[in-house]
């Protein structure tokens, strides 16, 4: 398991637990997001009952801390 921390504009912090697949998966969106405004089109499925999606726009940093 790896832990993503989402860093919000606000300075409010959002943990995430999910696998490293996935946590490298929303790293690199996030990194693309920056890069060239491609914004990611779906939520990200964590587990079959939870999904979640991350407004970039509204995000200073996605780590992944774990």
């Amino acid at each position: 398991m790896a832990k993503i921390q989402v860093t919000l504009v606000s300075g409010a912090v959002v943990d995430v637990e999910t696998t490293d697949k996935i946590a490298d998966d929303m790293v690199a969106a996030f990194a693309r997001y920056v890069s060239g405004k491609r914004t990611p089109e779906k939520r990200t499925i964590l587990t079959p009952s939870q999904s979640i999606y991350v407004d970039f726009s509204k995000a200073a940093i996605v780590r992944r801390a774990s």
